[in-house]
């Protein structure tokens, strides 16, 4: 019955939706491959359906790409996405032999798309769940793996109204979770082959050369100070960071502080704050020296962490899920962050307690003074946390194998 009515309102909605997105960036162009009028040329041979729903997924799924080639060198991976960004990136990842956007999941559409395509498996990355896609699958018989599979407490709370439906579209899904937390609340919606190997994005974080560290400090600093870092700094967390890092100035001799915010358009934002505590400042474009940096580049937030001696990851001083803390480890760097850190449990599960946590945003300041001032107990803490990383390379292998 919840089928039928999930059914009759994708038909309703179906005209609607069109209409309102075909001139949105993600959907213009693409409608009617969506709704399956005009079909992407199969290649020939073996596929595998790819589906990852935006730019994250398919930047995670590029390890597992290069993975399931290297073990199955004939088969065609075929990649849908939802957006345009990460469509654009499909395109350019190795691997990938075809790239289309995703159909609307209408039972009709989606059984044209298995008829055409024939994959042998459906891998759809993360917590993509539409419902007739899964069971026009599971009709055609296709083979259907959650690869990096996640569900946060408040999605699996979401999805218990439709509890009856997800039991029967998932009952034959091999889920591969990143952690035992996923893993159960997977199996709490009725999915029955669950395995948890950990999260692909381990794999994702690039290869730090930890000799150029030095090297990397002297291109900031010119004369190797002490250098902190507020990288990915979020809407909101801003006041925190400039407070930090003017308590932090005052007690650390020479102190070099990079701001990076998340997002450009919050560069603006940084630099007012900076001009009201009267901290003089310069922009990373500038390429000067200052002993406040302000980035406002693109692609060298990796590189900052290495040429630092202490990380603040931002979106987790404030509820908004957490960062990327894996790239300062990646550089053996001490890490600091607040309590907020949802979206990234499964690297926190890893680490241990290498990492500094922060309960309340005015603690930040404080804690980047603890840490350059016992600085080799949280050097020792850095190491062992970018062991434990080392250790752990090679998941996306273990994923292609299980496909």
């Amino acid at each position: 019955m919840i089928l039928y009515l999930y059914r009759l309102l994708t038909w309703i909605a179906i005209i609607p939706v069109c209409m309102v997105a075909r001139n949105h960036p993600n959907f213009r162009g693409t409608i009617l491959k969506r709704l399956g009028c005009k079909m992407p040329l199969r290649p020939t041979g073996k596929i595998i359906w790819l589906h990852c729903s935006s730019l994250g997924e398919v930047k995670a799924a590029a390890l597992l790409v290069d993975a399931l080639k290297k073990i199955r060198p004939e088969v065609k991976i075929c990649v849908s996405s939802m957006t345009l960004t990460g469509r654009d990136e499909a395109l350019k990842t190795k691997g990938i032999d075809m790239v289309f956007p995703f159909p609307f999941d209408l039972a009709c559409i989606m059984s044209r798309y298995f008829k055409v395509l024939k994959p042998e498996a459906l891998v759809i990355m993360e917590t993509e769940i539409w419902p007739n896609m899964l069971f026009e699958a599971k009709k055609a018989d296709i083979k259907v793996v959650f690869a990096n599979a996640r569900m946060t407490q408040k999605s699996a709370r979401n999805f218990t109204f439709i509890k009856p439906l997800l039991k029967s579209a998932l009952s034959e899904a091999l889920i591969l979770a990143i952690a035992k937390e996923d893993a159960s609340r997977f199996k709490s919606l009725g999915a029955k082959k669950v395995e948890v190997l950990g999260n692909i994005k381990f794999d994702q974080v690039k290869a730090a050369d930890l000799s150029k560290r030095k090297s990397l400090k002297m291109n900031i600093t010119g004369n190797g100070s002490p250098v902190f870092i507020a990288g990915s700094v979020r809407e909101g967390e801003e006041k925190f960071v400039v407070e930090a890092v003017k308590q932090a100035s005052l007690k650390i001799t020479g102190l070099v502080s990079i701001i990076a915010p998340r997002h450009s358009n919050r560069v603006g934002l940084v630099c007012e704050l900076l001009e009201a505590s009267n901290i003089e400042f310069s922009l990373r474009s500038a390429k000067a020296q200052s002993q406040v940096i302000v980035v406002d580049t693109m692609g060298e937030l990796f590189e900052l962490y290495g040429a630092s001696d202490c990380a603040f990851v931002g979106g987790s001083l404030i509820d908004l899920g957490g960062q990327n803390i894996l790239e300062p480890v990646a550089w053996g760097v001490p890490v600091i962050h607040g309590k907020f850190m949802s979206n990234f449990t499964w690297a926190l599960d890893v680490l241990g307690k290498r990492t500094v946590c922060v309960d309340n945003p005015s603690e930040l300041g404080a804690a980047v003074i603890e840490v350059f001032s016992s600085m080799p107990k949280y050097q020792d803490n850095a190491q062992k946390a970018l062991d434990s990383l080392s250790v752990l390379k090679g998941i996306s292998m273990e994923y292609a194998l299980k496909i």
